[in-house]
């Protein structure tokens, strides 16, 4: 329904509830029902419209007063090592991760580190080696989780390059 339809409708509905209802009966015998008087009509009496009243809402209770503060955010979390757009070579597919975060990582967040998409590592510790990563491109983030496992915060994506020397060309490093 257009709303152009709807609104006076709306605003015509308290002067319909309010009218007087006339109900007349032809020779014929066909009802007709009006709002003008007509002789031999009879008023209609209606009952009375069913009005709802929504609850009133109750405000947020207030925070317990023993309650911590919230604190304020990570102002910044990141890959520190490898750098982003670096190349790693290592034929044993080593990686050492450096992760910064500042503020310091607080009681009750740990970190999760992500290789491609998938956890790798996790705990406190900003610094990580990753083992048996192949050669091309790769993906690392870390996240902060708090003691329900819920993600508080998260670096953006670093990418980087593993370089393998191959057997095939062993002159090239």
């Amino acid at each position: 329904m257009n709303i152009r339809f709807l609104i006076p409708l709306l605003l015509a509905m308290p002067l319909a509830l309010s009218a007087q209802i006339y109900r007349h009966v032809d020779d014929d015998g066909r009802v007709t029902y009006s709002d003008q008087p007509h002789p031999d009509a009879e008023e209609v009496e209606l009952p009375s419209p069913s009005v709802y009243e929504a609850p009133r809402r109750q405000p947020a209770p207030a925070p317990a007063p023993d309650a911590e503060p919230p604190a304020p955010a990570y102002q910044n979390i990141a890959i520190a090592d490898p750098p982003h757009e670096g190349t790693v070579r290592d034929n044993e597919g080593r990686v050492q991760v450096r992760i910064h975060i500042q503020p310091e990582l607080r009681e009750h967040h740990e970190l999760e580190l992500l290789l491609d998409g998938e956890p790798v590592a996790g705990g406190r510790s900003l610094s990580y080696e990753l083992e048996n990563v192949y050669r091309g491109a790769h993906q690392l983030q870390v996240r902060v989780r708090d003691r329900r496992g819920d993600v508080v915060a998260e670096s953006d994506s670093s990418t980087f390059y593993m370089h393998q020397a191959s057997r095939l060309f062993p002159q090239r490093q």
